[in-house]
């Protein structure tokens, strides 16, 4: 049978910006011109791949990632694409990359205007060219769009992809409006935080008044303290305050961090838009929260830092210091706000009271033969022998396909699938294998931390340090009522998963 080729359609950003105006869809008229195309030049299309975002990068395109597996197949002869630039013409390197499979696999590119052979060494130039002086070109627009951006904001007008709670994007435009709904919630919030309430008592005050936030979720503090500094609300337009920059790269993938730039980096001007606050309540909203500078202690203070969690939604406890009725500070663990779980919050010496219950038990189930420990010898010889089935299948794969008996898209697919298996194996047995504790190891370890949780010279940070060489994770419950009774179930490293408590009555 004929090789095949494969079609590859991407939008450019002139593209993108064109259909905003109706202009055309641009998939649908280059998928029609270079089908014209391959049924001109007799060439067998096998598969279409549609890229319906314009990425930068290699890893932000999930179809052209699959067209460069699929050319690894011997039996396909080329890719057909509108132009050059389309498969690339961002970072050097990723180009390069680009440039290098379709050399060593000898896939032919196709355009309406030529045919490219990679294996000859003209058109190998030539495409060097062109994705060379795309990559000069994709940086300039890139600068003409950025000094575009920085100067219609600077012209009063709003360029954020999503308009801010309390607004409304005009279609077409740089401009927002108030939203009839969301309005009146955020100057609200302006209003508590000027006359002295807290971000806290904000967000529980809007979630007991069943309003809840754009998508439908629970308010938090850290959202409360997001709308509060923003200065769109008094009238005002930031635009460049907080820059995604990269910081390296690991092979095609970017890593990038998000940083806030400093004074006279970014636009803050007066905005054509209706503002919702006026600047002197903005001002006083600030001045709550600005007025006494927070001074931050690092060292841990929670014992159980990063291992109890809710029992219902598996969201970490946090450690608050809080007042009572008589104004005395105490620690208490407490459920994240933005979530619909209604876990309560229970004081941390009763929580650290009923670990300890739960550890002595533990321990002395131990003893007494009632929990088991370490692993199953049976299992862990039928997954040794797994494994070394699974290392003989590969092997037999390689095999077929030195000898030609597959082909590389089924040796890939079929080496894959078992790789993906033997990872899930070996996983299994190492967990399996971590278990092999001793009884009598357990038992000790269990009653030593005990000992630890009750010796207050001891810091957090060591009893922390101590319960997570022993503990895996603690699924905490309490009754919703005050006082309700705090069930805790521990999950021991080295032993079976614990049963769930009972629920109560």
């Amino acid at each position: 049978m004929a090789g095949y080729y494969l079609m590859y359609l991407r939008k450019s950003r002139a593209d993108a910006e064109k259909e905003k105006y109706g202009k055309y869809e641009t998939l649908a008229v280059h998928e029609e011109q270079l089908t014209k195309l391959a049924r001109l030049e007799h060439l067998r299309v096998a598969e279409v791949y549609r890229e319906l975002v314009s990425g930068e990068t290699i890893e932000a395109r999930t179809e052209f990632k699959k067209v460069m597996e699929r050319i690894a197949d011997e039996d396909c002869e080329g890719v057909i694409v509108h132009a050059i630039d389309r498969l690339g013409r961002g970072d050097p390197v990723e180009y390069g990359w680009i440039l290098s499979c379709f050399r060593f696999t000898h896939t032919l590119i196709v355009t309406p205007g030529r045919t490219y052979d990679p294996d000859n060494a003209s058109d190998l130039q030539q495409l060097k060219l062109q994705m060379f002086v795309s990559n000069i070109e994709f940086d300039h627009i890139r600068e003409r769009l950025t000094g575009g951006s920085y100067a219609s904001a600077e012209r009063g007008n709003y360029l954020g992809s999503k308009p801010p709670y309390g607004y409304d994007k005009v279609a077409g435009k740089s401009a927002i409006v108030p939203n009839s709904r969301e309005a009146p919630v955020v100057r609200r919030i302006f209003s508590m935080a000027a006359d002295g309430a807290n971000k806290g008592e904000i967000a529980r005050s809007l979630n007991d008044s069943g309003i809840l936030t754009r998508h439908g979720k629970l308010w938090c503090s850290s959202r409360i303290g997001t709308i509060i500094s923003n200065p769109v609300y008094k009238g005002y337009v930031r635009y460049g305050y907080r820059r995604q920059r990269v910081v390296s790269r690991e092979g095609m993938t970017f890593v990038k961090q998000t940083k806030v730039s400093r004074d006279g980096e970014y636009v803050l001007t007066k905005g054509v838009h209706e503002p919702l606050v006026s600047e002197r309540e903005w001002r006083r909203a600030q001045g709550a929260f600005e007025a006494v500078p927070v001074q931050r202690d690092r060292t841990m203070k929670n014992p159980l830092s990063g291992l109890i969690v809710c029992g219902d939604c598996g969201r970490a406890l946090v450690r608050q210091v809080v007042k009572n009725r008589y104004g005395s500070k105490y620690e208490r663990l407490h459920h994240a706000y933005n979530s619909e779980c209604r876990c309560r919050s229970a004081d941390l010496g009763d929580i650290i009271d009923a670990l300890c219950e739960a550890l002595a038990q533990i321990a002395k189930d131990v003893e007494l033969g009632v929990k088991c420990c370490g692993a199953d010898p049976n299992e862990l010889e039928s997954l040794e022998r797994a494994i070394e089935e699974e290392d003989r299948k590969l092997d037999k794969l390689l095999e077929l396909y030195y000898a030609e008996a597959i082909t590389v898209g089924e040796f890939k697919q079929r080496r894959d699938a078992s790789e993906e298996l033997s990872r899930r194996l070996r996983e299994r047995h190492d967990d399996l294998a971590a278990r092999a504790a001793e009884p009598a190891e357990i038992v000790t370890t269990t009653r030593g931390a005990i000992r630890l949780l009750a010796d207050d010279s001891v810091s957090a940070e060591a009893k922390n340090s101590f319960l997570r060489r022993i503990i895996e994770r603690i699924d905490y419950w309490r009754e919703d009522r005050r006082g309700g009774r705090i069930r805790l179930v521990v999950h021991m490293r080295g032993m079976d998963p614990p049963q769930p408590p009972p629920t109560p009555s």
